[in-house]
């Protein structure tokens, strides 16, 4: 992972994403180049718009949205189930989060450090607080 953080000259190479868009990104000065550089190829794999309702987050006590390397976000007119098989196909998304219950249901995409002979991170979410292995159980129940 790079660790460095978007500056003006970086956000200026971004495509479909601005710092001051309708995208939440909370300091969008304080997001990591990977996340962003690597959901720029995933809106260019889908197709469609992806709406991001959370980057970084300094009041969270833990996960990736304070280290700005995490967002939550829905693409539009797409199944959730669908926007999570896209996200697979990108090696840099380390953890993959499925949010079926959102208003509008969508994912929560990290690029956490990873150990490459470790299992990746993917969880599902059927309510606030909840979280469960992402297994057919779960994509059964959707």
């Amino acid at each position: 992972m790079s660790m460095s953080k978007m500056t003006s000259d970086l956000w200026k190479k971004v495509e479909h994403f601005k710092p001051d868009g309708a995208d939440r990104w909370g300091d969008p000065f304080q997001m990591e180049t990977s996340i962003i550089f690597t959901l720029v190829k995933f809106r260019k794999y889908v197709g469609r718009p992806v709406h991001v309702h959370c980057g970084f987050e300094a009041r969270a006590t833990s996960g990736w949205h304070p280290a700005g390397c995490a967002v939550d976000i829905h693409v539009e007119g797409l199944h959730v189930v669908d926007q999570y098989l896209a996200a697979e196909r990108f090696d840099e998304f380390n953890g993959i989060g499925i949010y079926p219950n959102w208003n509008n249901p969508g994912l929560h995409l990290d690029t956490r450090p990873h150990d490459k002979t470790a299992i990746d991170s993917r969880w599902a979410c059927l309510e606030s607080g909840v979280y469960i292995p992402l297994n057919w159980d779960f994509l059964k129940r959707l």
